[in-house]
């Protein structure tokens, strides 16, 4: 998953569309957040497509919000919630996954957010005051990812060792008190340098990569050692 940001001109977004085009979705499921105004630009592409922001709101007049059945209709698959670069409220959080569930977006929730060190605890607290107020259904359309506040747009990448214990401990506290397999990223400085570490680790699901995804040719390499 790759998360364009706030980054790109309309003419470096049709050349980013055109230069990722090459990607083999036969190998892995490749998923792109680009700005909101970009997104129709997508409507066509054969890998899915997520966006980076919802409104807590379903309908009404409300000037610059995008509402989940917008985003449906123009075949985006998932939603990024609770981004370390976006201010959210519990509630706010909420609502954005509910409002994604009815319209069957899938939700990558991330983690991490405040959290300055590797705490497993403050993670599950976290979970938990998100999942304690969901329905069944609203929490199995989670996906978690890992994003440490202190690993985003730095050189500070976890050692694997220790984003596979946070995966590990994460997976099973969600087995265990929701009796729910909820899938697992990571995020966090990832690059094409540091990323064949980042492939041992066998419980991760995925990848929420950044600043790195900006250049297509970073993707494509990282595309091709997956």
């Amino acid at each position: 998953m790759c998360n364009l940001k706030s980054n790109k001109t309309l003419k470096e977004i049709l050349e980013y569309k055109k230069a990722i085009a090459s990607i083999n979705q036969k190998n892995i499921e490749f998923v792109l957040f680009p700005s909101s105004i970009y997104l129709s630009f997508f409507y066509d592409t054969n890998y899915q497509i997520g966006a980076q922001n919802i409104s807590i709101y379903n309908e009404g007049s409300y000037t610059g919000e995008i509402f989940a059945s917008q985003l449906a209709h123009l075949k985006v698959s998932y939603v990024l919630i609770n981004h370390c670069e976006v201010k959210e409220s519990i509630e706010s959080c909420i609502l954005k996954i509910q409002n994604a569930t009815k319209e069957k977006i899938r939700i990558v929730f991330c983690i991490g957010k405040e959290i300055k060190s590797i705490d497993i605890f403050q993670l599950q607290n976290q979970i938990k005051e998100i999942f304690n107020k969901l329905n069944r259904a609203e929490m199995e359309n989670i996906i978690l990812a890992y994003e440490p506040c202190w690993a985003i747009n730095s050189q500070n990448t976890l050692n694997p060792l220790e984003i596979e214990n946070v995966c590990e401990e994460i997976k099973k506290f969600v087995k265990y008190e929701y009796n729910i397999n909820c899938p697992f990223l990571y995020g966090g400085s990832i690059n094409k340098e540091n990323f064949h570490n980042l492939l041992k680790i066998d419980k991760l699901d995925g990848y929420l990569i950044g600043n790195c995804a900006i250049n297509p040719e970073n993707i494509l390499c990282i595309a091709d050692k997956i």
